[in-house]
């Protein structure tokens, strides 16, 4: 990886303006970090560029082209944030909340013979005072975790023509700003879709990792899964994992590139895809229903009489008489 240009912005919301400052050379490493950081964080979501004209894009391919136009250009994306931050503040002022104060990092990077990488972050400033002459400082952590919001942009250069391969951003908060009246790109990926590759991929592995092993434990993660899916709430893919398996291994390729990590869960999404059904005989059935809570409870097995039994709690009146 090659750093081909960096330019380091700080916005001022509240005096409106943006100030350009000058990175040493000793600073790249942290930029370095960054950058790698972006691109790999596992929190990120992919998205789509609906129109290659809109500012911030149309910026990005000029300077994937003409790194001579990068100064300029980076100064551009820059307003363009300083304006989408304005308009985002102005809308959540009267709730008594404030965008974060930032400044922001943009580099192109060569990543390999034929690819390129734009990457733009906005990280935590901070001001202090200098003890020795009491002149007020700028600057920023070397904390990775002062990431707040990142969009790595993939692209190569065909017959002097850039095609973007694919876009990934990244935002520690709910606002929508960053990645729609800032960068203007579209979720490639909605909350239903990811459910449904989330829940079809965690099954997956169930059914590969789990149930060759133990059928028991097979049906008692599934149903902790189905739990899972039926409770709207942000969900974070890894930690669901950790939280379901903690004796067995899942595989190191699974499902995940078709689903972001972190989405909000759309139960509806999964209708026709967890009803559970088990043969117990010949024309019988047991059919358990995604919105069974806690079924492997109520469902053992036994043997009486040297035959194999299936004994379910049944808490409905008319169905317990029927076999009364």
């Amino acid at each position: 990886m090659t750093i081909l240009y960096t330019s380091f912005h700080i916005l001022d919301l509240d005096n409106d303006t943006v100030q350009k400052k000058e990175m040493p050379e000793e600073f790249q490493g942290f930029v370095k970090e960054y950058i790698e950081y972006a691109n790999s964080n596992e929190k990120n979501k992919m998205y789509t560029i609906h129109d290659e004209q809109t500012q911030v894009v149309s910026c990005i391919r000029q300077m994937a082209l003409n790194q001579e136009k990068c100064e300029v250009l980076t100064d551009s994306i820059a307003d363009k944030l300083l304006m989408s931050e304005k308009l985002a503040q102005a809308k959540i002022y009267r709730m008594g909340s404030n965008v974060k104060k930032g400044s922001l990092i943009q580099a192109l990077v060569q990543n390999s013979s034929d690819e390129l990488l734009f990457v733009v972050a906005k990280v935590e400033h901070s001001k202090w005072y200098d003890g020795s002459d009491l002149s007020k400082k700028y600057g920023f952590s070397g904390d990775k975790k002062s990431l707040w919001k990142s969009a790595v942009f993939s692209m190569y250069e065909i017959n002097s023509h850039i095609v973007f391969k694919d876009v990934k951003a990244y935002s520690d908060t709910m606002a929508k700003y960053w990645t729609v009246s800032f960068l203007e790109l579209d979720e490639a990926r909605d909350d239903a879709k990811n459910t449904y590759s989330a829940f079809k991929a965690v099954d997956n592995e169930l059914k590969s990792a789990v149930e060759p092993v133990s059928k028991k434990d097979y049906v008692k993660l599934s149903s902790e899964l189905q739990n899972v899916m039926n409770t709207p709430q942000q969900l974070n893919y890894n930690q669901c994992i950790d939280n379901l398996i903690d004796s067995y291994s899942f595989s190191e390729e699974d499902e995940r590139e078709n689903f972001d990590t972190e989405f909000k869960v759309v139960p509806e999404s999964l209708n026709n895809k967890r009803t559970k059904k088990f043969q117990l005989s010949q024309g019988i059935e047991l059919t358990i229903r995604s919105d069974a809570m806690e079924y492997p409870d109520k469902i053992v097995s036994t043997v009486v009489d040297g035959k194999r039994v299936i004994q379910i709690v049944c808490e409905d009146d008319d169905t317990y008489d029927a076999f009364a």
